[in-house]
């Protein structure tokens, strides 16, 4: 089976110092691919490599068969390919609706002009983006937030609309840098369930997090990073027991 997502040999340094080293992950259609490891490991670099926002020393990154390397971030939603960042990037000045609103925008084609003059085809689109974003914004059980400016929600809700605003945008893969952070463990396990059953509705995804019950509960395969280098790779339970993921999460061989 060919990997939806396949990075090969990805290196980069910075100052001198190489924050990812001679990386290699392949992500299958219909999985979860959890990305692990201390602080410092180079998970979020390696996103930012994926993406575009930084540009590797070596390696290559194929998505759906076609290179990635050398395509700028906003080309590529409308390849398939979405993600989150570790501090939520939502427009403070929109509405959780219109937050959402915003990961579908590659499916519209009005125009300023249109939209400008309020035609036709800028009114079914505006509508259509809002019956969609409410959708997943009922799916994520935030209804009663979706008038609410994004500034005065909770962290943990933040974060959320981060997720939906990347499913907004009917990704065939969807990268999450640390979806967890500044949700209690109720809000986690109703991550997780969210997780499930967007990979059930055929939504691949990888998920950088440190918070191991929410890895444990969703992924179909870890790999796991230190000092910039994949150190262990495989299933769960496999990953849990290995004598180099445990020294480089305590510090000391177990």
């Amino acid at each position: 089976m060919t990997a939806l997502l396949s990075v090969r040999d990805m290196s980069r340094s910075f100052g001198g110092v190489a924050a990812v080293q001679s990386v290699d992950l392949d992500v299958d259609a219909g999985t979860i691919r959890a990305v692990i490891g201390p602080n410092g490991a180079g998970k979020t670099t390696l996103l930012d490599l994926v993406t575009g926002f930084t540009k590797p020393d070596s390696g290559s990154v194929e998505f759906k068969g076609d290179q990635l390397v050398g395509l700028s971030p906003r080309e590529l939603p409308s390849r398939g390919l979405m993600r989150t960042f570790q501090s939520a990037r939502l427009v403070p000045s929109l509405t959780v609706r219109e937050n959402v609103m915003l990961g579908a925008y590659r499916f519209t084609r009005a125009r300023f002009g249109s939209d400008a003059f309020r035609l036709a085809r800028s009114r079914r689109e505006e509508k259509e983006l809002t019956v969609r974003a409410d959708e997943l914004i009922d799916f994520l059980d935030m209804r009663h937030f979706a008038d609410t400016l994004a500034p005065a929600l909770p962290a943990g809700a933040q974060r959320l609309v981060e997720v939906a605003r990347g499913l907004a945008g009917a990704p065939d893969l969807l990268l999450l840098d640390e979806p967890a952070a500044g949700l209690d463990d109720s809000e986690t396990r109703e991550l997780a369930d969210v997780l499930r059953a967007v990979r059930t509705g055929g939504i691949s995804m990888v998920l950088i997090e440190h918070n191991m019950a929410l890895v444990l509960a969703v992924s179909d395969r870890i790999t796991v990073m230190d000092a910039g280098r994949v150190i262990a790779e495989g299933v769960p339970k496999d990953v849990r027991g290995d004598p180099a993921v445990r020294k480089a999460y305590l510090g000391v061989d177990q």
